[in-house]
């Protein structure tokens, strides 16, 4: 399971806001951790602010699962830096997977169609990565259910043995005390 993400968003974005009160408050407890790489998210120093901190994710020397780059809604124009190439191309080179989810429903960019994964907004990663979480639990959850399921198959299988052994002693002792009465 991925674990370990580096984020990069701007630390007063109200996307990151509602994506980490999204996996906060998950209805399982399930535990990310996540490590804030801030960044311009519009204007003309956007791209290479999420570029240098992808850069730094990389040089950071800790084995991130995936990096998250994240923006709530905004006008086009707001948002039209993540058609920039040089970041499409970061994202796209980029060692581990990248997943990103800026703007809204109507809202696909560039960088979108290069990322290992794009999701619509933040709110919804937080739920994809959640969804990734409850699966694997259910997963081993059913695994669970069998392994135990099979030890009380093979308990029952053993004590119907001793049940039998138990007998045949009990049966044998008898007989033997019989013929020595008689």
């Amino acid at each position: 399971l991925p674990y370990r993400f580096a984020v990069t968003s701007s630390d007063e974005a109200a996307g990151f806001g509602y994506f980490r009160r999204h996996i906060d408050e998950n209805p399982y407890g399930f535990v990310m951790n996540f490590e804030l790489f801030p960044s311009t998210m519009q204007g003309v120093n956007c791209a290479e602010g999420i570029i240098a901190a992808l850069n730094a994710v990389a040089e950071s020397g800790v084995a991130y699962d995936a990096v998250l780059i994240m923006r709530g809604g905004g006008s086009e124009l707001d948002l039209a830096c993540f058609d920039d190439y040089k970041m499409a191309l970061a994202i796209a080179e980029f060692p581990v997977p990248v997943l990103t989810a800026i703007g809204h429903d109507r809202d696909y960019h560039v960088c979108d169609m290069v990322a290992h994964k794009y999701l619509k907004t933040p709110t919804a990663l937080a739920g994809y990565l959640i969804d990734i979480y409850s699966d694997e639990d259910a997963m081993i959850s059913g695994y669970a259910r069998r392994i135990i399921a099979g030890a009380d198959r093979k308990l029952a299988s053993y004590s119907h043995e001793v049940d039998m052994i138990r007998t045949r002693i009990r049966n044998g002792v008898n007989g033997k005390l019989m013929s020595y009465i008689y």
